[in-house]
């Protein structure tokens, strides 16, 4: 199946950036506008966005970024951002901001393409790597059916009780904070005083721990919880 590239911005219907992709094999939807964008990526699985800095109707590139990546949380896909003008600040500005690449206006369409083929390789293996069983003693979590099970017994937890248990899976005997916990599962920024993870940290536990004398998360007192193998 052919990569799906969505363009934002009327500059792509100008330069011939898009005609030249098309005669790869890649399928492109272009718009003109943030809104177009969030509606079709809420709508048709992406494998990479194309944004020009200067077509979003005075928005942000932050702002922009931000609510991009929270339509693409259940499937990742990379975004290039072309700057004009293009400098070092430019750059770093785009990075910071949440863009996996940053380039000019004047880029190549054969810079570009190995730039695309780059971050679609690096986001396939990570995807790959994603939907892969995650095994902590006698707990299995199987990221791609969303299913959970320990010593054989399935256990039914609730979208946030399920990611919440993956991430702590995934980084097993490190003690993960709650600031962490909240930027990586509730995409929160910072700390607002919210007590949301040792409430779900509860719920988990009356799941997990029932009928088990092995706790299976543990808290770090002022800090944060961490899953410890093999203890």
């Amino acid at each position: 199946m052919n990569e799906r590239l969505l363009a934002v911005g009327e500059y792509f219907g100008q330069s011939g950036i898009l005609e030249a992709l098309r005669s790869l094999g890649f399928e492109i939807e272009a718009v003109s506008g943030e809104y177009e964008a969030l509606r079709l990526i809420g709508e048709h699985e992406i494998d990479l966005l194309l944004l020009d800095r200067a077509e979003y109707a005075g928005s942000s590139l932050p702002k922009l970024l931000k609510a991009l990546l929270r339509e693409q949380a259940d499937r990742p896909f990379p975004i290039i951002v072309f700057e004009h003008p293009y400098d070092e600040q430019a750059v770093i500005a785009g990075l910071e901001a949440g863009a996996n690449d940053v380039v000019p206006r004047t880029v190549s369409a054969e810079e570009l393409l190995a730039r695309i083929r780059n971050l679609l390789r690096i986001f396939r293996i990570e995807h790959e790597r994603s939907l892969k069983k995650v095994t902590v003693g006698d707990l299995i979590i199987d990221p791609a059916t969303r299913t959970v099970s320990r010593s054989e017994k399935d256990i039914e937890l609730t979208v946030k009780e399920f990611d919440l248990l993956l991430y702590l899976a995934r980084h097993v005997n490190e003690v993960c904070t709650r600031e962490d916990i909240l930027k990586e599962v509730w995409d929160y920024d910072f700390n607002m005083g919210t007590n949301v993870v040792d409430v779900y940290i509860r719920h988990l536990r009356t799941k997990m721990d029932k009928g088990f004398r092995k706790k299976m998360i543990q808290s770090v007192r002022g800090v944060g919880y961490i899953i410890k193998e093999g203890e």
